[in-house]
């Protein structure tokens, strides 16, 4: 099952499938450092690694995952989850920033393993 049709069915917003499939890329290059105590004021933002792969900038740039966004932050996560590994979110900034510099509509989530 694709992308958007996960997003379908979990009934999480339409225009979050870039958002979700960013965050999966970004995970998949191995991020070495995690959020930090607070949001930073340099937004975090995607780029395109040495392997062709996105990932985040500045890690350490997110904050904690607010509890009115643990809910949408579980959901996004869960996208990754496969093979019996499983997400969950450990950070959040709410100007995270796409590859092309445009911030995502509600933020962005950084999803660890459990």
């Amino acid at each position: 099952m694709g992308f958007a049709s996960q997003w379908a069915t979990q009934g999480v917003r339409p225009r979050m499938h870039l958002a979700a499939a960013l965050l999966t890329a970004s995970l998949l290059a191995g991020c070495a450092t995690g959020p930090g105590a607070a949001p930073s004021p340099n937004a975090p933002q995607l780029f395109m690694n040495a392997r062709g792969l996105k990932q985040w900038d500045h890690p350490e740039a997110f904050g904690p995952v607010p509890k009115e966004m643990l809910t949408t932050g579980r959901q996004y996560c869960a996208t990754l989850n496969n093979g019996g590994k499983r997400y969950t979110p450990t950070g959040y900034h709410p100007h995270a920033r796409s590859v092309e510099g445009y911030p995502f509509e509600d933020g962005g989530f950084y999803c660890t393993l459990e």
